[in-house]
């Protein structure tokens, strides 16, 4: 199983696509937490606070990790459709 900060640093390294429109009160439940963890991921002060309340209450961890899983697969899936889509 990979590592919290492993996933982190894979997470960093998948393009972010911001949600089309910038109404963010008709963005999807995914749209508002996944710009959530890009905001987080681009942040020292979020990536150490969130690494410590998950080193303080370990049950975090799988809910850090699940949902980094989902952005990180959401995100390259949705890339490698625009990249087919533009060949």
């Amino acid at each position: 199983m990979t590592k919290l900060t492993e996933l982190i640093l894979i997470a960093q390294n998948v393009y972010y696509i911001k949600p089309q429109t910038t109404d963010i009160d008709k963005w999807s439940s995914d749209e508002l937490v996944f710009e959530s963890i890009h905001i987080a991921l681009n942040s020292e002060v979020q990536i150490k606070a969130g690494l410590h309340m998950c080193n303080q209450f370990p049950p975090l961890k799988l809910i850090y990790k699940a949902i980094l899983n989902q952005y990180i697969k959401y995100y390259t899936n949705l890339n490698q459709s625009l990249m087919s889509a533009n060949l």
